[in-house]
């Protein structure tokens, strides 16, 4: 029997999950996008106030996606890491430069009590070419006069209209004409219109901390340059010392910095990477004398991204130079500490040579005294014998040849010692 992985479907599922809307048209899609929300069980105790107060099913416990129909509109919730989607689709066919907003069906009670700060808010009307603007007037009244931004999307199955602008209730505008696209490609065109402006504004949400940043870096080079030209300036180990403790300093602040930020310009590049993929899943193509959207990213948006990049990259060679600097201060240590080795080494062997000088020093006078001694005791012992009876030889004489015997056998016997010693060690 095929043993099957217990995560098999799970993952097959998580393909599936947050599929597009399938859209008829017309359609008017709002959604606002929430950072910092409540945490998921207050957001779906929401959802169920707003289900029950609509008559719609509520949401099971500890669901990530809510899907469902009220009378006047269709919901989806999405709860995302750092934010959740609200999006409300409704079917009023409005013409000419009329518009309405999907969330004036909800209650400012309900919509007050969503906790967190709305980061993108987005309104998309999608109209049958019958009933949108026809003149370039109506287009603009539509936009309340600001400068268009336009293409043909899908192989020229719909044209888009916007102006990436926010309008008097915060919501920015995007119509979508149809020219024959069909329901399934219009949710996937609406899909990818409001992640397009989901992703672009959390790709920015790090520009104001790169700009913050900016100056802090520049003074830490600036430091990080004068340190680095203290390398040859120094001459003593204090200032080796004083030079590792700054650049400690500089290290911590450096690091500090990076670990900080790290999640946000992290962040930051996987969400510029989705909006790229969805600005390529439009397929967009020009219409005479109006930017597309494609132009307008590589225009504004590239440019702000480019600017986080840069902030991360220079921490980055910053982390790396005091890498470096450090390295060569730990040479120059070593170097250092070599040279005092030497000199140290140099000094015992000095202190060796005369500590044996003062040895063989201490050696000869031992013999003197050992001699001297010795003498002392044989003339003790030679003053009360009658030598004279037996060797016609005096006293005095006796112990004058006695003694350069005695002090060559002192002499010989302390060398073998130190010889024998020597040989040991």
């Amino acid at each position: 029997m095929i043993k099957f992985h217990s995560l098999k479907d799970t993952l097959i599922d998580e393909l599936h999950n947050r599929p597009f809307p399938v859209v008829e048209l017309p359609a008017q899609v709002s959604n606002i996008v929430v950072l910092n929300p409540a945490d998921r069980n207050m957001e779906l105790e929401g959802l169920k106030t707003l289900a029950a107060a609509h008559n719609m099913p509520p949401p099971p416990e500890g669901v990530s996606c809510y899907y469902q129909s009220a009378e006047t509109f269709d919901l989806r919730w999405e709860r995302h890491n750092e934010f959740s989607t609200y999006t409300l689709i409704c079917h009023k066919p409005l013409t000419g430069n009329t518009f309405e907003s999907g969330f004036s069906q909800l209650s400012e009670e309900w919509l007050g009590s969503i906790d967190g700060e709305v980061i993108s808010a987005n309104h998309i009307d999608l109209r049958s070419k019958a009933s949108a603007p026809k003149e370039i007037d109506e287009l603009n009244s539509y936009f309340d006069g600001h400068r268009l931004i336009g293409s043909k999307i899908y192989d020229g199955n719909a044209t888009i209209w916007t102006s990436m602008r926010s309008h008097s209730d915060g919501f920015s505008r995007t119509l979508v004409i149809d020219e024959g696209i069909d329901a399934s490609q219009a949710g996937r065109a609406v899909r990818n219109l409001l992640e397009i402006s989901t992703y672009r504004s959390m790709t920015l949400l790090a520009l104001p901390t790169a700009r913050e940043l900016l100056p802090e870096i520049s003074i830490l080079e600036q430091s990080l340059s004068k340190t680095s030209a203290k390398l040859k300036q120094l001459e003593t180990l204090e200032d080796e010392q004083n030079l590792m403790a700054e650049l400690i300093s500089e290290a911590t602040q450096v690091e500090k910095l990076i670990a900080d930020h790290s999640f946000r310009f992290s962040a930051t590049e996987a969400y510029f990477n989705l909006t790229e993929t969805r600005l390529d899943m439009l397929r967009e193509e020009k219409i005479p004398t109006i930017r597309t959207l494609k132009q307008f990213h590589v225009r504004r948006f590239i440019p702000a991204y480019n600017t986080c990049v840069s902030v991360v990259k220079r921490k980055q060679n910053l982390s790396r130079r005091i890498g470096r600097t450090s390295e060569l201060l730990h040479s120059q240590l070593q170097l250092s500490l070599e040279d005092q080795n030497q000199r140290l080494l140099a000094s015992m062997d000095k202190r060796s040579e005369l500590q044996l000088r003062l040895q063989q020093t201490v050696e000869g006078l031992s013999v003197v005294a050992i001699t001297y001694y010795s003498m002392n005791l044989l003339k003790l012992m030679i003053l009360p014998l009658p030598i004279q009876d037996y060797v016609p030889l005096s006293d005095a004489l006796i112990i004058a040849l006695a003694t350069p015997v005695i002090f060559c056998s002192t002499l010989l016997t302390v060398r073998r010692i130190r010889k024998k010693l020597g040989n040991q060690g």
